[in-house]
């Protein structure tokens, strides 16, 4: 959403500033067990590039993919890896990967975007690959006092996806408080499977 891509490349530096440092230990301890050794990651949202340089630093190939220009920018500084600076919509990628790792970047999805997303996750995923996502959880979906828009996750949402994605099977559901200290939310956190579709007989 344009109001969303505009706060980012206005506020580029100061979410870098608040975000890179965050505590994801815990999330990463939960994610990568369900890699395989040299996995390619594809970082949907990367933000400031903190869960791409980790994960490359784990041996991981990864790509940061992320819509905002001087988001990308600040990447750069600390990622050396693949960087595409484009919303995932209108994203392509050569080869699938073996892991998506969304963490609180889909919420700001409008909904039949996000739906439509984890439907198409073939063009994205490889059978037998996994999804990793997060959103907040107890906040109104609309546009917030900063002008971004955002998506509630809560539990109807997540059982929406898996009617409209039936070759992806829920792996893993929890709930996080905010790694950054914020409050008034929780995060909603899943990892999905992508399952080889069914083949008619």
């Amino acid at each position: 959403m344009k109001c969303v891509l505009n706060y980012y490349e206005t506020h580029a530096k100061e979410y870098f500033t608040q975000t890179f440092q965050a505590d994801m230990t815990d999330t990463y301890s939960r994610f990568l067990p369900w890699l395989p050794t040299g996995s390619r990651v594809l970082d949907l949202g990367s933000g400031s590039g903190r869960d791409a340089v980790y994960l490359k630093k784990q041996g991981f190939e990864v790509t940061a993919l992320e819509p905002s220009r001087r988001l990308c920018e600040e990447i750069q500084r600390q990622f050396d890896g693949e960087i595409v600076c484009l919303p995932i919509e209108k994203y392509y990628p050569v080869r699938k990967f073996d892991a998506i790792w969304a963490c609180g970047s889909l919420l700001h999805l409008a909904k039949k975007n996000l739906l439509s997303f984890f439907a198409g996750i073939d063009q994205y995923l490889r059978p037998g690959g996994i999804v990793y996502a997060s959103g907040k959880n107890g906040i109104q979906t609309g546009i917030g006092e900063d002008g971004r828009y955002f998506l509630e996750f809560d539990e109807m949402l997540f059982q929406e996806i898996l009617q409209k994605a039936p070759d992806l099977k829920a792996e893993e559901f929890w709930y996080s408080m905010d790694a950054a200290g914020r409050a008034g939310f929780r995060w909603m956190n899943f990892i999905l499977r992508y399952r080889e579709p069914r083949k008619e007989v």
